[in-house]
């Protein structure tokens, strides 16, 4: 399945997903609809909605993470009563046996604590992603795409760049870059090749290379020999043929476990 043609399209695409009749979609509508219920507005962020724009349902591998839009001290109670896991960025972690969820306060988004982006509501979640490509969000009670108007053009046209530059782990992103340039076959905006030309050197190489081997059953980075090798295929007008570009890994950054997005 190619890219969604239009944001109403890829609102089809999320709604059906979400409405499949498999024990998976069952249980995130159960913890949707029942362990949030009383929240009024939530939003699905990360690589559930990407993924779906970009790829469709078989684009999908990935946790699922969420957005509340309500009290972060009602947040932190469901937390305890879930026997959520506080992670790095003010969220909590949440793992049945069918999925796990990652889910935040509005007010305690990274993005927003550090003063980066006033976040006020929901359809503000596209301008704390550090990439443009996770610039997007679903609305689950309302069901609404959030998202700028040129979010499906620059998945179409197989562009990467960075939506937000301040961002907690320069070689986490360093990482999720080079994956989504070496397996998707996208090819990095002005912004994110400066970025790349910045950090990427042999000490983040040597970094990214042993954290990726010890998360992934496919690391890309051991197929070069250095930071010089990777930054040249990296930042080359057109992406080598080095690597399977079918493959698809929701990514993990480094020292962020709990953070997928």
């Amino acid at each position: 399945m190619s890219v969604a043609a239009s944001i109403p399209l890829l609102k089809n695409r999320i709604y059906r997903y979400l409405r499949e009749t498999g024990s998976p979609h069952k249980a995130l509508r159960e913890f949707l609809n029942v362990e949030l219920k009383d929240f009024d507005r939530i939003a699905i962020v990360g690589g559930l909605v990407r993924d779906l724009a970009r790829r469709g349902k078989v684009g999908f591998r990935s946790d699922i993470d969420i957005v509340i839009d309500g009290e972060v001290e009602k947040v932190t109670e469901l937390a305890r009563r879930l026997g959520a896991t506080p992670n790095r960025f003010g969220g909590f972690g949440w793992k049945s046996d069918r999925w796990k969820i990652d889910f935040w306060a509005l007010g305690t988004t990274w993005a927003s604590t550090n003063g980066h982006v006033l976040v006020a509501e929901l359809s503000d979640i596209p301008k704390t992603t550090f990439f443009d490509c996770d610039a997007v969000c679903y609305d689950y009670r309302a069901k609404t795409v959030h998202a700028s108007p040129d979010y499906l053009p620059r998945l179409r046209a197989r562009t990467i760049d960075i939506n937000l530059l301040p961002n907690p782990s320069v070689e986490g992103n360093l990482l999720r870059a080079a994956r989504r340039i070496l397996l998707w076959g996208f090819r990095p905006g002005e912004t994110l090749r400066t970025f790349i030309d910045d950090h990427l050197d042999e000490a983040s190489f040597r970094s990214i290379a042993g954290i990726e081997a010890g998360l992934f059953h496919s690391p890309v980075t051991q197929a070069f020999d250095g930071a010089a090798e990777l930054k040249t295929a990296l930042l080359a007008d057109q992406l080598t043929s080095l690597l399977n570009t079918a493959a698809n890994e929701q990514l993990i950054l480094p020292g962020m476990r709990d953070v997928r997005t």
